[in-house]
């Protein structure tokens, strides 16, 4: 699996490559100048201090009366030379100092995008998740609180098979963990090249229909091992699938809820949207066709078929350039300044974007035409099994709620809410719409969006969960 999207382009990473020989070689010249002047005013210290030592041996031929003037003066004098020597030396190593450190910053931006990137993971460490079941294309991993359940129910996120490595859900799922919904578990999506062609000896198709099954052994497990239903959670991409799994099986979910899901692609205009009805339905088979490969034989998924996810993240960097080059800028300027906080932050977030998963053909096909295209969810004909539903099927006896951003370009806010009004029978208090200022990567990475609006989902699910007894 290649590290970063910018693979897909050699020549802009050895231009990259190139572009840092200048820069290192600058780098060198200032820290090697930089040493060599501290030495040099080093020496005209120690040369200044011994010519007021010797100077001071004159002292006696001045006269009883006069010797402790002159030692004070000598002293004075000796003193502002060295302060002078000090001054000039911190001006000038300041100011190559500060070359030096702005050099390094511009090698350090550049490494991001040419060097290998770190391996992606959960920010919790392993000690304090577990697994608890592994399926062909997902992972179920436990990463519950350490204490006594009062809640019987657990809250289960789905990340999105997106391009990108599923800890994305990771905040929310830790936020609404620590906010009171304790038995919390997250869904892991395996890059294409990690999923076995075939399982059980037969082969194994990932389309809607696989991931729908696997949605369902995935809440039937978590069921059995607490005896309740689990609270469903969608980010983004899994908010269709996952509605569809419930509308199958609806003893499986307590609540269901989705952030920045693509409900109802019709709700509003959308660069996606609008992009994938005026190409057409047959422009993503013509891009499987163009950059689709086949898994080597050092990988789990030897044989499948897949499409370059380095695609898919290309995209999204043209989508939101403007933000991209903004943040660039910001991080550019740390990284010279030496604001070692914020450029941390700002680079873990770029290892992640830019560290590519694969996508399944048939997985990436389904997307493009039954959801981006189709609409098939909200206008009632999505078939699964043999059986076709739509939102209208929605078991009004479960609780839901879904959140959009106003800047969302993925997933613009009446896409992510609009399946919302297509719901007949709910009570009122049981539907939870919510629209906030942020983008798509807000509402997942926010402090102020979890803080103010995923505040109000926990209670929301707190009010509508299963407490133990005496709890």
């Amino acid at each position: 699996m290649p590290t970063s999207f910018l693979t897909a382009v050699p020549q802009v990473v050895n231009s990259m490559e190139i572009a840092k020989l200048p820069i290192k070689t600058s780098s060198t010249i200032a820290e090697l100048s930089d040493q060599l002047l501290s030495y040099e005013f080093e020496l005209i210290k120690d040369i200044n201090d011994t010519g007021w030592s010797a100077t001071r041996h004159f002292l006696p031929w001045t006269g009883p009366f006069y010797q402790k003037t002159f030692a004070d003066l000598f002293g004075i004098c000796h003193e502002s030379t060295d302060s002078l020597i000090g001054l000039v030396r911190d001006n000038v190593t300041n100011h190559i100092s500060r070359f030096h450190q702005e050099r390094q910053g511009e090698l350090e931006f550049i490494s991001l995008f040419t060097d290998e990137l770190p391996p992606q993971d959960w920010i919790i460490r392993s000690e304090h998740r577990r697994e608890l079941l592994d399926l062909p294309s997902l992972k179920l991993i436990d990463i519950s609180a350490d204490l006594p359940h009062a809640i019987q129910n657990y809250t289960v996120v789905f990340a999105p098979r997106a391009g990108h490595h599923s800890n994305i859900a990771e905040q929310v799922a830790v936020y609404m963990r620590d906010q009171g919904m304790t038995r919390m578990a997250v869904v892991e999506q395996k890059c294409a090249e990690d999923i076995p062609l075939y399982v059980n000896g037969q082969r194994h198709h990932e389309d809607f229909e696989s991931q729908i099954d696997q949605y369902r052994q995935i809440l039937e497990h978590v069921r059995t091992l607490t005896g309740h239903p689990a609270h469903l959670v969608a980010i983004c991409q899994p908010g269709p699938l996952l509605l569809l799994t419930l509308i199958l099986h609806p003893e499986l979910g307590k609540t269901f809820g989705s952030a920045g899901s693509p409900m109802h692609t019709e709700g509003e205009s959308g660069y996606l949207t609008d992009f994938a009805r005026n190409m057409g339905e047959n422009y993503i088979d013509n891009m499987i066709a163009l950059f689709c490969h086949t898994v080597s034989d050092e990988h789990v998924g030897v044989g499948r078929k897949c499409f370059d996810g380095r695609l898919q993240v290309l995209g999204f960097y043209l989508l939101g350039m403007d933000q991209h080059m903004a943040n660039f800028k910001n991080l550019l300027s740390d990284l010279k300044e030496g604001n070692r906080p914020s450029a941390e932050r700002q680079k873990v977030f770029y290892q992640w974007y830019n560290y590519v998963h694969h996508f399944p053909a048939s997985f990436i096909r389904d997307t493009y035409k039954r959801i981006f295209i189709r609409n098939e969810l909200i206008r009632g004909t999505l078939n699964i099994g043999g059986r076709t539903i739509g939102i209208k099927d929605y078991p009004v006896g479960t609780p839901i709620w879904a959140i959009g951003g106003k800047e969302d370009q993925i997933a613009p806010p009446l896409q992510a809410t609009g399946h919302m009004d297509f719901i007949d029978g709910i009570a009122p208090e049981d539907k939870l719409t919510l629209i906030c200022e942020g983008g798509h990567m807000g509402l997942f990475r926010s402090n102020r969006i979890l803080r103010d609006y995923y505040s109000r989902i926990v209670r929301f699910l707190l009010d509508r969960s299963d407490i133990q007894a005496g709890e």
